[in-house]
């Protein structure tokens, strides 16, 4: 794993064209965070069944992850009327079961002034 999560690998790979990763969005520093945060076989855990099988299970993580000094935690947001599909129900048990820290957000719009 910490050959997969160097950062000369990262800029050696950076850009180039991936269904996977969103270049813009995963930044050297992003990475930096998930390997000083998330422990790796969590991260074993998470690809495993990524990989088991993709047509069903690369759709339904959470929107975002945040890392404070010492944790990380995975975040689903729902707006009004926003209900939790089947696929972020099915990631959320799975995060459940593996002790992997998510919750869901439900934010409201604030009307402005």
């Amino acid at each position: 794993m910490n050959q997969l999560g160097s950062l000369p690998i990262y800029q050696q790979k950076k850009g180039i064209s991936n269904y996977w990763v969103t270049w813009p969005l995963f930044t050297s520093e992003a990475l930096e965070l998930a390997l000083k945060h998330i422990p790796s076989s969590t991260m074993v855990v998470l690809f495993r069944r990524l990989l088991q099988d993709l047509k069903h299970n690369r759709t339904g993580m959470p929107d975002l992850i945040m890392f404070n000094e010492k944790d990380y935690l995975w975040v689903e947001i729902k707006g009004p009327g926003d209900k939790l599909q089947n696929n972020q129900l099915r990631w959320l048990q799975f995060f459940s079961q593996h002790h992997i820290p998510a919750e869901v957000a439900y934010v409201q719009w604030q009307e402005s002034t």
